[in-house]
């Protein structure tokens, strides 16, 4: 195992520690959860580059990454709500867009490629780690109760808006599509180009454009 896939694991590994000390009451044990997890969220940007500079980068790296960054935030989240410091729905929302786009790398894996996060998805992880570490430090500082009702927001919406990034870009994997309407995108996978789809709706039929 090479050290950018060690400290993907290690996010993994880091789960079980912060929900116990989430749920434990002693002095400061927010800050000292918030404090890791800030750290172990920062390992998500280290082990890319890791990766990129040092000619690391693998499937198993690239299959990794994601899912320890959805598994991360969740189970931090599913203590929040337990703990009543965020809204059961946003849990429901962001665990509905990471169970589909999870089906949706593995009907990829399953026809031999890999999706690799895209950087509109690294956006939506940066600002669910963001969320979650304020709303971490809402309960010993409650003057940072807006702030964080304001980083749920804006993590719900570029939760919404990578999902369905992913979801346009990758359709062609969820049925038949016309290999002579497709372009290659820059992974290399072919995308059904949107202009083509736009004109069977948009021209009637036997109509030409020169």
């Amino acid at each position: 195992m090479n050290v950018p896939n060690a400290l993907t694991i290690s996010r993994l590994a880091a789960i079980p520690v912060l929900m116990a000390l989430l749920l434990l009451r002693f002095p400061g044990h927010d800050q000292v959860a918030a404090a890791l997890f800030i750290v172990f969220s920062l390992t998500d940007t280290l082990d890319g580059q890791l990766a990129r500079r040092r000619g690391m980068v693998s499937d198993l790296g690239r299959f990794l990454d994601p899912l320890a960054d959805k598994l991360f935030v969740l189970a931090v989240l599913i203590v929040l709500v337990q703990e009543g410091l965020v809204a059961a729905w946003v849990v429901v929302v962001i665990f509905s867009r990471e169970l589909i786009i999870t089906i949706l790398r593995s009907v990829a894996a399953s026809q031999g490629r890999i999706i690799a996060a895209a950087p509109l998805g690294k956006t939506k992880t940066v600002t669910q780690m963001s969320a979650v570490t304020l709303l971490i430090l809402q309960r010993p500082y409650p003057e940072l109760t807006l702030i964080a009702g304001l980083a749920v927001a804006i993590a719900v919406a570029f939760t919404l808006w990578s999902g369905i990034d992913y979801l346009w870009r990758f359709r062609y994997l969820l049925g038949p599509f016309d290999t002579s309407r497709t372009r290659v995108a820059s992974g290399g996978a072919p995308e059904v180009s949107l202009a083509a789809e736009l004109a069977d709706v948009l021209m009637p039929k036997g109509f030409t454009v020169a």
